[in-house]
């Protein structure tokens, strides 16, 4: 995980996931294998699974997702 990530409160991230220059909200679990890029946006209670891919130019999901 990148320095300059942001997280919320009672985030859970699983082993080899990548995270970079992103925020991440409050709940919030990312699964491992995951990819975050800088500039993108996760917000409350939402479920990342394994072995996805999130990027700044898909844009923002904010609050109660499951990807």
């Amino acid at each position: 995980m990148a320095p300059d990530v942001q997280l919320g409160g009672n985030v859970k991230i699983f082993d080899f996931a990548n995270l970079y220059g992103c925020k991440i909200g409050d709940n919030t679990r990312i699964g491992t294998f995951v990819e975050i890029q800088k500039g993108a946006q996760v917000g409350l209670n939402c479920k990342i699974w394994s072995h996805s891919f999130i990027c700044d130019g898909v844009g923002n999901l904010l609050g109660y997702c499951v990807v």
